[in-house]
């Protein structure tokens, strides 16, 4: 089996949004006073690549550790909307049907914006899906929904009718992935597990794909 990462480093340089901490990391023992090394790392559950619960928009909704596993693995698309900063719905539904999608698939939207990743516009000019596109989603019954941007909502909206949307219907949401570009357009067999926080409206996840 040959794995490809889609996920994103977390470190003292990883890139979150003004609401939430950068990542701190404290040495917590040392080989040469403890017998062993460790360390603490502070920082948000919507870190790097990471999954979204219903939770995060829904007071009613479910966290991270009640998602049922099966949400986290399966079958994906990775759909090409390369260069769309607000992608609409006819784009998605096209990059859909060119990757084989199947109701019931998870669907991983490859913008290009990786490629952005370190810079200031990263956060601040992100793309993401309309709420059509959005809508589309629930419509074919995706099961999970992921974007190589920091955000499924694109920043020039500045709302968030796309977690609405998506979280709304149940559907958990990865943002910040990487390494789409050389595989879009295809149905991969993925890994997304998060960690099972109890109560938490996201989690860090290490996302894979078969090749």
């Amino acid at each position: 089996m040959t794995l490809l990462d889609l996920t994103r480093d977390i470190n003292s340089k990883t890139q979150v949004f003004p609401a939430y901490p950068s990542v701190a990391i404290i040495e917590w023992a040392k080989h040469d006073v403890h017998g062993f090394k460790a360390e603490v790392k502070h920082l948000a559950t919507h870190t790097s690549t990471h999954v979204d619960a219903p939770l995060h928009f829904k007071a009613e909704g479910a966290p991270i550790d009640r998602l049922p596993l099966e949400l986290f693995t399966g079958y994906a698309v990775i759909a090409d909307v390369w260069g769309k900063y607000v992608v609409p719905r006819e784009a998605l539904e096209r990059a859909l049907k060119s990757a084989g999608y199947r109701e019931g698939d998870a669907v991983f939207v490859y913008t290009g914006w990786e490629d952005v990743y370190g810079k200031s516009e990263y956060i601040a000019k992100c793309p993401g899906l309309s709420r059509e596109a959005a809508q589309l989603l629930v419509e074919v019954k995706a099961k999970l929904v992921g974007i190589d941007s920091p955000s499924i909502d694109p920043a020039e909206t500045g709302k968030f009718d796309v977690h609405e949307v998506l979280l709304g219907a149940g559907i958990p949401v990865i943002e910040n992935l990487c390494n789409l570009a050389g595989i879009i357009g295809r149905r991969l067999r993925f890994y997304a597990f998060p960690l099972k926080i109890t109560g938490a409206t996201a989690s860090p996840v290490r996302v894979v794909v078969e090749l």
